[in-house]
């Protein structure tokens, strides 16, 4: 494959791996807020169950989903790096 082919096709799985992270970022979240409600009937550590996920369990998500994206994404620049073409 040519190098203007391989830059291509990097990018394209670079913009495919960042819109889909963060979509599902976003879908959780969305997820997340409209499930509160009916948690907020529990308690977890004197706070209702659906606010102590939206304060603290998104925040945790989001972090761990960017530490993936990181992972993956390195992954996809070693791959082009070193020539591979293995999925």
């Amino acid at each position: 494959m040519s190098e203007p082919e391989q830059t291509d096709r990097h990018q394209l799985q670079t913009l495919i791996l960042g819109v889909a992270s963060v979509a599902g970022v976003i879908l959780l979240v969305i997820g997340t807020m409209l499930v509160a409600p009916i948690l907020n009937r529990f308690g977890f550590l004197h706070f209702p169950l659906g606010f102590y996920l939206v304060a603290q369990g998104l925040f945790i998500v989001i972090i761990v989903a960017a530490f993936l994206f990181v992972k993956y994404q390195d992954r996809l620049d070693l791959r082009r790096e070193g020539g591979e073409e293995t999925p």
